[in-house]
Order: C-alpha cells, then sequence, then structure tokens
C-alpha cells in the first residue's frame, strides 16, 4: 500500500466510525463526535443517536473495579475489556460492528477513556447496505489483511500474551502508542484484526498503578480472580 487515502476509499453505503486520537470518535448519521472525557448520559446519548441498536451488557463473570485484590489486576482487565463498571455497559451495534465504551481507572470513573470495537462473525445487518466500517486516517482498520494495516500504522508493537509461556510467535495484540491504539485478535485463519480499542491521552485514571497506556507494567493479570 502506497497511499493512506487512496487505497482504502470508503464504499458508499456505508456507516463509517472514524478514529481520532486523542479526542475519541467521530460517528456516523450526524451523531457527532464520542469524545473522551465525556459522561455516561452523554456517550450512551450519542451512541444510541448512531447506531441501529443499543442496550445494556450484562456483567458475565466480570468482576468491578472493588472485586479486584490489587490495581494492577483491574488495570489489566480494564485493557482487556474484563472490567465491568456500571453505568458504562452500554453496547451498540452497527451493521457488522460492536461498539463498548468504558471509563477510566480510579481516578477517572466517571468520564468516557476507553472504547472497544469488534467485527462481529456474523454481521447484523439493520440498513440493508454493505457493513460499517472503522477507519484512521483513511484506512479501514478490519477491511484489509493485518499486514497491510500494520504497514500504514506510525510504530506499532507487538504485545506478547504473558499467558502465553514462550510459544513461538505468541502476539495477542499489536499496541501503536502514538495514536493510543491497540489491534487484536488476528488468530488462525483470520485474514485481518477484529478487535480494536482506543484510549484517552495520558494516564486514563490509572496513575496509581503504572504509566503503562497500552498494556499494564506493572505486570497486572485481568484474570486473577475470574479464573484462578
Amino acid at each position: 500500500m502506497t497511499s493512506r487515502r487512496t487505497a482504502h476509499r470508503t464504499p458508499d453505503g456505508q456507516a463509517v466510525l472514524e478514529l481520532l486520537p486523542g479526542t475519541g470518535v467521530a460517528l456516523p448519521g450526524g451523531a457527532g463526535v464520542l469524545r473522551f472525557g465525556a459522561g455516561p448520559d452523554e456517550a450512551r446519548a450519542r451512541l444510541s443517536a448512531a447506531a441501529s441498536e443499543t442496550y445494556g451488557g450484562l456483567q458475565c463473570g466480570a468482576l468491578t473495579l472493588a472485586d479486584y485484590p490489587e490495581p494492577r489486576h483491574a488495570h489489566a482487565a480494564w485493557l482487556d475489556g474484563h472490567l465491568f463498571q456500571p453505568g458504562w455497559n452500554t453496547v451498540a451495534l452497527f451493521d457488522g460492528l460492536q461498539v463498548t465504551l468504558a471509563a477510566g481507572g480510579p481516578d477517572a470513573v466517571d468520564r468516557l477513556a476507553r472504547v472497544e470495537v469488534r467485527r462481529l462473525t456474523s454481521p447484523r445487518s439493520a440498513s440493508g447496505e454493505g457493513a460499517a466500517c472503522v477507519v484512521w486516517d483513511g484506512v479501514d482498520l478490519f477491511g484489509h489483511s493485518a499486514e497491510e494495516i500494520l504497514s500504514v500504522l506510525p510504530e506499532a508493537v507487538p504485545l506478547p500474551d504473558p499467558r502465553a509461556g514462550a510459544a513461538v510467535g505468541a502476539v495477542a495484540d499489536v499496541a501503536v502508542p502514538r495514536l493510543g491504539l491497540r489491534l487484536g485478535e488476528n488468530g488462525p485463519g483470520s485474514s485481518g484484526w477484529s478487535r480494536l480499542t482506543l484510549t484517552a491521552d495520558g494516564f486514563a485514571g490509572w496513575s496509581g498503578c503504572c504509566p503503562g497506556r497500552l498494556r499494564c507494567e506493572a505486570g497486572g493479570d485481568g484474570l486473577v480472580g475470574i479464573l484462578y
């Protein structure tokens, strides 16, 4: 790929979610920008105005901040999307995409600090048009192979899975610190990425744990208390 903006034109008829690093996510349908720092009511209202369907997600075995014995484990759970935050459990569906929200850590529990987007394995098309896409700088992040996407991202860094031991090539996610972006779930047989998270600038309320923005540098494990 030689050009970010010409090689990834967005086809007409698609709902587009545009990542705005440091700011948030521009939503389709004239719903405006889902901004980092927004409260839960504002964030929920914007998603509801843009999405084909919204509903409240269930806790489903996840732990709350108070349930973790150490902040580092809660931090790791937050980064992986496992931390349950009452009041921030809104799930929004676009055509083929699922969007969820998270507030920050202990110092920012009332402000939007993380947005996660997943590509659904079985897209649920509400409009009958092409599946929705999520883009950064004109690049459809779920619409191309993982290798193509990595070739245009600035200084992407692989994040080895600490639970994978010494397995050869065990890479769970890829981080792009400059953008506050993390890409994941490019498993065997997958042609591209299927999950991403965009985080707010700074510590996002986790300064009491460590300076890690896209991974817990204090060695946290979000599955502590859930699986073991």
